[in-house]
């Protein structure tokens, strides 16, 4: 079975591509979005739900009720490896039962197995171990004793799974420590155990770690001591409430810790030590999301602790039951408003949906992923506002969209090639989507109620029937339609939508096509839509038209509007592939539409071609009225393209705007306009420690052309010192450009093992756009593809398929054993250089 990769790949892309991208190069995430493009969720361009590839996958059968794990560790970790005992306290669920089942996969080596205190006779699979047991009878008590090692040196091209050595690097000596996964089969990695998401146990977990280490892990901290050697300790955290054993982790290492209680419960922040001061800020909505998510559901934080694990070389983050695993995703003012907000708040969702209640075989994951898509999206509503959560609701949209292209699916289904192609754009954004759609169909009340009662009644494995069995009975209403249309069925409304006016009858005429394909089972849809009617002044009035054909027309007697908004409040999941305003329609959209994507799309289309004075007067009055953090229109650049200098004003009263897109914007647009000293000195202005990060990116790059030579010194001085890969990137690409004297010396001092990643990734982006040879370039590349951070290792092999450097291959070769998900990828990049 696949392991945890898929599922981190999905999430690291997330991070990338949502929260993140306001420090990372262009080029990398262009090659990120190719990548996550040639993989589709998926494997590749083929459809993992169709046959050959997809077959049929049910949860394995269970010959006991695993009860209790405890596991025993002993970190050895200068010689990477850890030996480990695993007590597994089961119970027969039957007569007869011969054999028990234990999951362990090949890389651990099995040193002895008891029965009950007894040595017991045991087989090695593909799966496992199988013990030897006399026939049981049911509800008979037994305890299995399982002793084993993994030693990374005996991995398989040394890669460990579910169990990750840190390993010192050239930059960061102190980095050392590990990790633990589960998801999806990696458990098996490192515990042997049952590792399947259908039994639910408690567990406890004592490990032994060098003294000056710390362990985090799940449930409640029962001991932390030295041991008598004087050089190791043991911790024993344990969990008396039941989970899947998939979401049993381990983080040890020199850590930084800061703790705190919310509601009595213990809080942990943990971070690699030297790293506490970047935690503050990122952390800080924390205790606001636990009572957000207990008070809404009515339903109190589950577990007995929670602890966010920030941790070298993960990928996304992991809901590991009450000790949450995290990338290195720091974030600070500069970068925006608490952009890590959202991976905190998908994650900590999970303790509910994933956690508490847990998809019984991983065909259900989306009652584990799409509702914690659906948690984060409605505390990102709550947190940072409507427009932030229109703008979300349509990027999943649009993700899942594009998706569809490729294949269309039931959002629960057992028909799948493997379970890591069920993390995919259906599952996520898809499915976050629908939920978010569901609660505004019912209201808060009624949603939250049919949730509570779901929660109240399955605290284990579960499967979609229970959970709309139980929104049904809790919220009063009959979902089984709803469940039947959205779940059960591929697919999604397509809409095509007209309107014009009737002056006899004194009617607005909307004429509404569904023209989604239905011939592979996705339905003609029955929806409680609404259309929006916006008079001049911008008075909204809302009315039902309920969709339940392929071809509709409704008459709304109503005065003659100024325009007609097809679902207003974009209450449910639709693709609409074109709206039909007209061009006198535009402003009044752009200015009084009540989502802000629709104003977005109106606001740029407004200003495209021959623009009149009064619509651009009209573009500056709707940006105007639009400041905050989270600002309706974020996108300005078809107002700044039209370079118009009567706009200079407008534009430097910008560069104060709270979002520092919309500031980024300004210096863009003051910088296409007739040359200004006083304006560049104000650009200069703008290169210090305290403005937005993209901002100061953006004033680096104009400055480059409106006037290097009185920027020189202040740019080479970021591409020396600045610790953010965006402006570092950005001065770096500027000495280049220039051929500054030093440049390409100060670039490749960048790129050296030993300089900070955030200086490594900058020191990339710039490689990128140098034209000249150096023999320093092949080791530069080299170091990169083997670095491990991904930040470097895809724009590393977009330089090297450009410069088709075949010595290259060799080391492209070994990155796609380390990262087999990644293999389309590298086997189009080796293909390009031998092209």
């Amino acid at each position: 079975m696949l392991g945890t990769q898929s599922r981190e790949e999905f999430l690291f892309m997330r991070c990338i591509d949502r929260s993140f991208n306001f420090v990372l190069p262009a080029l990398t995430l262009l090659a990120l979005a190719s990548t996550a493009q040639a993989q589709g969720g998926s494997r590749g361009a083929k459809n993992p739900f169709s046959a050959p590839d997809a077959t049929i996958h049910y949860a394995p059968d269970r010959m006991y009720d695993l009860q209790n794990l405890l596991l025993d560790f002993n970190v050895d970790y200068p010689n990477r490896l850890f030996t480990a005992t695993a007590t597994n306290s089961i119970a027969a669920l039957r007569d007869g039962t011969t054999q028990f089942r234990f999951h362990a996969n090949p890389q651990l080596k099995i040193d002895g197995v008891e029965l009950n205190g007894r040595t017991a006779q045991f087989t090695r699979d593909d799966e496992g171990i199988l013990v030897t047991c006399p026939p049981t009878k049911k509800d008979e008590k037994d305890t299995v004793v399982i002793h084993y090692h993994g030693k990374k040196s005996e991995a398989p091209n040394g890669q460990t799974g579910g169990w990750h050595w840190h390993e010192p690097k050239a930059n960061d000596p102190s980095k050392v420590g590990l990790w633990t996964n589960g998801e999806t089969a990696d458990t098996r990695d490192w515990a042997v155990t049952w590792d399947y998401p259908n039994d639910f146990t408690t567990s406890e977990t004592r490990t032994t770690v060098p003294k000056d280490w710390e362990v985090i892990s799940n449930g409640k901290l029962m001991s932390d001591k030295v041991n008598s050697d004087g050089k190791t300790r043991t911790v024993d955290w344990k969990m008396t409430d039941t989970h899947a054993t998939y979401l049993t982790s381990l983080v040890c290492g020199p850590f930084d810790i800061k703790k705190d209680t919310w509601r009595g419960k213990p809080l942990y922040y943990v971070c690699p030590r030297g790293m506490g001061d970047k935690m503050p800020y990122t952390v800080s909505h924390t205790k606001d999301m636990l009572s957000f998510y207990s008070d809404n559901l009515n339903f109190e934080y589950p577990w007995s602790k929670y602890a966010e694990d920030f941790t070298y070389d993960f990928g996304g983050g992991q809901e590991n039951v009450s000790n949450t695993t995290f990338g290195l995703f720091f974030t600070d003012p500069r970068a925006g408003d608490h952009a890590s907000d959202w991976l905190l708040a998908h994650e900590m969702g999970h303790q509910w949906f994933g956690d508490y209640a847990t998809c019984k075989d991983w065909g259900q994951i989306w009652l584990n992923e799409s509702f914690a898509t659906f948690m984060e999206m409605s505390y990102m509503l709550n947190a940072h506002g409507v427009n932030f959560a229109q703008r979300e609701m349509e990027t999943n949209s649009q993700g899942y969209f594009d998706e569809s292209k490729r294949y269309k699916r039931p959002m629960e289904t057992n028909f799948y090639s493997d379970p890591g192609v069920m993390f995919d754009q259906h599952t996520y954004p898809k499915g976050g989507v629908l939920l978010m759609s569901l609660r505004k169909e019912l209201g808060n009340k009624v949603f939250y109620a049919g949730l509570n009662n779901y929660l109240n009644n399955h605290h284990g494995p579960v499967e979609t029937n229970m959970l709309c069995n139980s929104m049904t009975d809790g919220a009063g209403i009959n979902l089984h339609p709803w469940f039947d249309q959205w779940i059960e069925k591929p697919g999604h409304p397509i809409i095509d939508w007209s309107w014009s006016y009737d002056d006899a009858k004194k009617a607005v005429v909307v004429h509404v096509k569904q023209t989604q394909d239905t011939s592979a089972g996705t339905p003609v849809y029955d929806i409680p839509a609404q259309v929006g009617l916006i008079s001049a002044d911008g008075t909204i009035s809302r009315s039902p038209i309920p969709l339940n054909a392929a071809d509709q027309t409704f008459q709304i007697p109503a005065a003659k509007p100024g325009t007609v908004v097809f679902d207003p409040d974009h209450d449910f999941l639709r693709q609409i592939p074109t709206n039909p305003w007209a061009a006198d329609e535009l402003p009044l959209v752009a200015a009084y539409d009540p989502n802000c994507v629709d104003r977005q799309t109106a606001f740029s289309k407004m200003l495209e071609g021959t623009v009149s004075d009064a619509v651009v007067q009209d573009a500056v009055t709707v940006l105007q009225k639009d400041g905050g953090v989270e600002p309706a229109i974020l996108n300005a650049n078809a107002l700044a393209a039209l370079k118009r200098a009567d706009l200079r004003p407008f534009w430097e009263s910008e560069l104060k705007h709270d979002n520092y897109q919309r500031r980024a914007t300004a210096v863009n647009a003051l910088a296409q306009l007739p040359a200004d000293a006083s304006e560049n000195n104000r650009l200069r202005s703008l290169i210090n420690d305290h403005e937005g990060y993209i901002v100061v990116a953006a004033a680096i790059k104009n400055l480059s052309d409106l006037d290097y030579a009185g920027s020189a010194s202040l740019i080479e001085e970021q591409a020396k010192t600045s610790l953010n890969p965006g402006i570092k990137g950005a001065a770096l690409t500027a000495l280049l450009a220039h051929n500054a004297p030093d440049a390409a010396d100060i670039m490749f001092r960048s790129l050296d093992a030993k300089s900070p990643d955030e200086a490594q990734t900058a020191g990339m982006a710039a490689l990128s756009s140098f034209k000249g040879d150096d023999p320093r370039i092949v080791p530069a590349l080299r170091n990169a593809l083997h670095s491990g951070n991904f930040n470097l290792i895809f724009p590393a092999m977009q330089v090297a398929t450009t410069r088709k450097i075949k010595d290259l291959i060799p080391d492209l070769q070994d990155l796609k054993k380390q990262f087999s998900f990644f293999g389309t990828q590298i086997d189009s990049a080796i293909a390009a250089i031998n092209k």
